[in-house]
C-alpha cells in the first residue's frame, strides 16, 4: 500500500513539475506570463488549459486549450487569445458584449445555435465562421450528441479610441 501511495505522490510531483516547466496556470487558472513575441508556432502540446464554468452566464462547462490568453497580452497586441474551445453536449456560453474586440468562432465539429446581436438563433457546423464586432453581442450552445469544437480568435483594436458602445450582454 505505501508503494502504491509513493507511486501516486511521484506521478503527481512529476505531472506538476512538467506543467510547471511549460508555464502551465495552477489550479486551471489562466497565465498571466507575457506573450513571448518571438514564438511563431505553437505547439499543441504546451497549450494551457483553461475550462470554465458557465462561461459568460451560460451553462455547464467551456473547456479550453490556449496558445496563449488575454491575460497574456497587451494593447499592443492585435490578437489577444487563441484557442481550441469545447462545449460539450448541451453546454453553452452566454449572451455578452464586446464593446473594443472582435471574438471569432470557427466551427471545427459538432452542432449548435449562435444568438448573435439581432437575438436571432442560426444554426451553427463544422466550417462555419461566426463573429462578434465592437458593439456587438453574442452566445453559442451545442443542440448535438456530440461535443461542438471550435478554435476561437478575439482581436483587439489598437487603441481604445474606437470603441463601441456595449451591447447588451442579455435579452
Amino acid at each position: 500500500m505505501k508503494k502504491v501511495i509513493l507511486s501516486v505522490a511521484t506521478a503527481a510531483l512529476l505531472a506538476s513539475a512538467g506543467a510547471w516547466a511549460h508555464g502551465t496556470p495552477a489550479a486551471n487558472e489562466p497565465s498571466k506570463t507575457p506573450v513571448d513575441r518571438s514564438i511563431q508556432v505553437y505547439k499543441a502540446a504546451d497549450f494551457q488549459q483553461w475550462d470554465r464554468e458557465k462561461a459568460a452566464g451560460g451553462e455547464g462547462k467551456l473547456l479550453g486549450r490556449f496558445a496563449y490568453t488575454r491575460h497574456q497580452t497587451g494593447e499592443q497586441d492585435a490578437i489577444r487569445e487563441i484557442g481550441w474551445l469545447t462545449l460539450p453536449p448541451g453546454a453553452s456560453i452566454g449572451l455578452h458584449g464586446h464593446t473594443i474586440n472582435e471574438d471569432v468562432y470557427l466551427i471545427v465539429e459538432g452542432r449548435g445555435i449562435f444568438v448573435g446581436s439581432d437575438g436571432k438563433e442560426v444554426p451553427v457546423s463544422a466550417g462555419d465562421v461566426t463573429i462578434a464586432r465592437p458593439g456587438q453581442s453574442h452566445s453559442l450552445k451545442n443542440t448535438g450528441r456530440r461535443p461542438l469544437r471550435f478554435i476561437n480568435f478575439i482581436g483587439q483594436l489598437q487603441s481604445t479610441a474606437h470603441a463601441a458602445p456595449a451591447a447588451p450582454a442579455a435579452r
